[in-house]
């Protein structure tokens, strides 16, 4: 029977332990299945609290529990990062701190699990647990009696904690700390994986993002707007209220652009590169990063709080060795600058470099351009001028004419032109652009101490590029404080040049440059190609006094010259008009025989030439009988104008004219001349295959006059008005013709779309 007991003993112990071996077999299945599972999880988000809180649930399948928290750990840091319990999230993140885990910096350092199987035991963990939770066990762990923290260990570094905690007493055993510790190192291991794999993306978002800002930067050349740019960047990147890109001028540090408004009541200041707190930084090539402005020696403390500056980071923009300038960043928007806004700004800060380096390369080279451009520019000015001087116009008005071409080209707002008197102790105004009248006006300027004076006296040209400080120099002389306050109000500089013809002194021409305009708005000297050019000027309008005596000569010169024009027009239109219809009548029997109908279009071709040669005769004789031009109506004379380029260019004009009116004299001639000068223009140059001419009476009235529209148009070829320049074309002469009528004259056209003139003018009828 003995025997029959323990043989029954040994097989239910048997019994018991095939049973612990399946359950433990069974757990193990479903633990290596659970962390596959959770392995698996890393490949379906890699967003960190969303994958920790996967995991969490994945975990309930192998230890249950009622919460369960993930920390991370960062230096003596403890700080919550994903939970699953019981508590809504909004109540739970409101009632549970961010660094509250038991024993949390203990578990780290001793890198071993802590199990508190009873909360509410009489042992010394139990008691020490409750102590450091405190009020906290009547809230996040309300109703829990059994708490396990387990570190979450990769390569032998506690990367986080992760704490289970249960409702029942001893819920949480000895034994459950090593299926505790296989989750928490494998979760800890995907969390790494994942966290690598954020920062990868990361950086490579970074790089991308840079690469994208980079192109930006580096595809614009225009210096404001490279700088406009690289702040607004820098202030996005850094997630600040303000940014302002400080550059380099001379010894100082100038505040240029601006992003966001903080910053933008500095705008223009100059900050002493060796002297003031930023320069010295950029001098030594460091970042600087100031969380609080009022009680750090190391920020120019009186100028940043004073525009409202709590906290700020700078980083040094350096081309090679060279110092270019700092991007400077204020108030962050939420929490403060950290080594991660500083990393970024700093990896931001080469392609910032290479923008404004590459900007003001383009801004020198267009300048160099422009100054060509500007040489070309000036030497057809100069043909155009030396033309005026030639003519027919008063002497004064010919000065006018120089004055306001001088302030033109010179990129200058005002000028005057002065003629010394006859006891050569005053200088007379002649012609003045864009002065008050009261100055314009004025009958004499005096010699002592005035730049023209200065000009005369020395005869060499004499500029001033700060006129405040001249005026604070000089002695006012009596009856000057008008012109004085109006130079110290007004302008940052002029030129005053001495007019010479011939060796003897005729006067002084002054040009001024005005606040916010001009070469001298900077205060910098200005260039001897200025001096020359504006002496250029100078010595065209002594030619004035000379053309008056060569006035007959000139005219005399003018006659025959309109002669040769008169009879080479004779030679290329009405005889080639002519001999080209004597071609066709030769022929016109023998093809009349051969085909009636091709003879029928070659007799209309020639009534076309015929008719054309007619009106191209009128036209010349128009030219002629100048008074004939007065007494024709303008429909008649735009008539004849039209069959002539039929007739001589074989382009078919079509006339239009809508409405009836009168027109003043001087209003029909220069619609007449412009329609010329187009057309002629259309027969030259447009290849256009037809053209028409269209004038317009309308109903609008000005002071009980019609307005009236001219437009000529074609579809020929066209061309860009933006590339071709008003003397082109005649386009200057027909806006000088418009001018005087007081008409505004508008040129359309694009390659390939043909052109349009349209010349408008609100009252010209009678």
């Amino acid at each position: 029977m003995a025997d029959l007991n323990v043989l029954n003993n040994q097989l239910q112990h048997e019994i018991s332990e095939r049973i612990r071996a399946e359950e433990e077999l069974e757990q193990r299945t479903r633990l290596l299945s659970t962390l596959l599972d959770v392995s698996n999880l890393i490949s379906s988000t890699m967003d960190l609290k969303p994958l920790l809180e996967a995991i969490l649930d994945r975990l309930r399948t192998i230890l249950d529990y009622k919460d369960a928290r993930f920390f991370t750990v960062a230096g003596d840091k403890v700080r919550i990062f994903a939970r699953r319990t019981s508590l809504p999230r909004e109540e739970e993140e409101q009632r549970t701190p961010a660094d509250t885990v038991p024993h949390g910096l203990q578990i780290v350092l001793d890198r071993k699990p802590l199990l508190i199987p009873d909360i509410y035991g009489d042992d010394q963990a139990s008691a020490s647990f409750r102590a450091a939770m405190g009020a906290h066990l009547d809230t996040v762990l309300k109703g829990v009696n059994s708490w396990m923290g387990l570190p979450m260990i990769v390569k032998d570094k506690v990367v986080g904690i992760l704490t289970l905690d249960h409702g029942k007493r001893n819920f949480y055993r000895p034994e459950d700390i090593e299926l505790g510790m296989a989750f928490a190192n494998q979760a800890a291991i995907e969390f790494e994986n994942a966290k690598l794999y954020n920062e990868t993306t990361k950086r490579a978002d970074e790089l991308r993002t840079m690469f994208n800002i980079q192109q930006a930067i580096t595809s614009r050349l225009d210096l404001d707007a490279v700088l406009s740019l690289i702040a607004e960047e820098s202030r996005r990147l850094t997630n600040s209220h303000s940014t302002a890109v400080l550059l380099v001028d001379g010894g100082d540090l100038v505040f240029s652009v601006f992003s966001g408004s903080q910053l933008s009541g500095l705008a223009g200041y100059r900050a002493p590169v060796e002297s003031s707190v930023m320069g010295r930084n950029l001098l030594k090539g460091r970042s600087v990063r100031i969380k609080d402005v009022r009680s750090s020696d190391g920020a120019d403390i009186e100028l940043l709080t004073e525009a409202g500056v709590r906290s700020y980071l700078c980083v040094p923009l350096i081309a090679g060795t060279k110092p270019v300038g700092i991007i400077a960043a204020a108030n962050k928007l939420t929490g403060e600058f950290n080594t991660e806004d500083e990393r970024i700004l700093n990896m931001f800060a080469p392609s910032a470099v290479i923008g404004i380096e590459n900007a003001r390369l383009y801004q020198e080279e267009r300048r160099r351009h422009l100054e060509d451009q500007q040489r070309r520019y000036v030497a057809e000015g100069l043909r155009d001028m030396l033309a005026i001087l030639n003519s027919q116009r008063a002497v004064d008005e010919i000065m006018s004419f120089i004055i306001k071409e001088a302030a033109r080209l010179m990129g200058t707002d005002a000028g005057a032109l002065y003629r010394l008197n006859g006891e050569k102790d005053a200088l007379l105004p002649e012609a003045a652009c864009g002065l008050p009248d009261e100055l314009a006006s004025q009958t004499e300027a005096i010699l002592d101490g005035s730049p023209a004076g200065r000009a005369v006296l020395e005869r060499k040209p004499i500029v001033v590029s700060d006129i405040p400080a001249m005026l604070e120099d000089s002695r006012r002389p009596e009856g000057m404080s008008q012109q004085h306050a109006w130079l110290k109000d007004n302008c940052t500089g002029l030129m005053a040049l001495p007019l010479i013809c011939k060796d003897e002194m005729y006067g002084g021409i002054v040009l001024y440059f005005k606040k916010g305009g001009g070469p001298a708005r900077s205060g910098k000297e200005f260039s001897r190609e200025m001096i020359d050019l504006a002496m250029t000027f100078a010595d065209q309008a002594a030619l004035v006094i000379d053309n008056a005596r060569l006035r007959h000569q000139a005219e005399e010169m003018a006659v025959a010259a309109e002669r040769n024009r008169l009879a080479r027009d004779l030679h290329d239109a009405v005889t080639q008009t002519l001999f080209s219809a004597s071609l066709i009548a030769e022929v016109l029997p023998k093809l009349w025989e051969r085909n009636p109908e091709d003879g029928r279009r070659r007799l209309e071709e020639i009534r076309q030439l015929t008719r054309g040669a007619l009106a191209e005769m009128r036209t010349l004789l128009f030219e002629l009988r100048p008074a004939t031009l007065v007494e024709a109506a303008l429909e008649e004379l735009l008539r004849q104008l039209t069959e002539a380029i039929t007739g001589r260019a074989r382009i078919p004009v079509a006339l239009k004219i809508e409405g009836r009116g009168v027109l003043a004299t001087e209003v029909k001639i220069a619609l007449y001349r412009i329609a010329q000068e187009a057309l002629n223009n259309i027969a030259k140059h447009s290849d256009a295959g037809a053209a028409e001419v269209r004038l317009e009476y309308l109903d609008e009235e000005c002071g009980g006059k019609k307005a009236v529209r001219l437009k000529i148009s074609d579809n020929g070829r066209g061309f860009d008005p933006r590339a071709v320049t008003s003397e082109h074309f005649g386009v200057g002469i027909m806006r000088e013709r418009a001018e005087a009528i007081g008409a505004e004259l508008r040129v359309e056209s694009r390659p390939g779309a043909g052109t349009d003139i349209i010349l408008y003018c609100s009252s010209c009828t009678v």
